[in-house]
């Protein structure tokens, strides 16, 4: 995410983050809920629940988050890990 998108979120959005507790990094969603701002990239504190795991909540850096829904022209090295190994499998 682009610094100036995670810098406008604001606690209720909704985004999708690179679940950290996941192997394989799968995308789960999240609300915010929690923004500290700083000097830089704003903290946030976001809350995730996967399928198998309780809900969190977690403080992801800004490049393993993205906007909900997301945006199919953003590059992200996790998302194409996946859908590699998903057209491999």
């Amino acid at each position: 995410m682009m610094r100036h998108e995670w810098n406008a979120l604001r606690v209720g959005d909704h985004v999708l983050v690179h679940d950290p507790r996941d192997a394989e990094a799968r995308l789960v969603p999240g609300i915010v809920v929690d923004v500290d701002p700083l000097d830089g990239s704003h903290d946030l504190g976001i809350r995730i629940k996967s399928e198998r795991e309780a809900a969190v909540v977690i403080r992801p850096k800004r490049l393993v988050v993205h906007q909900d829904p997301r945006d199919p022209g953003e590059r992200c090295w996790r998302c194409d890990a996946i859908a590699l190994t998903r057209r491999a499998g």
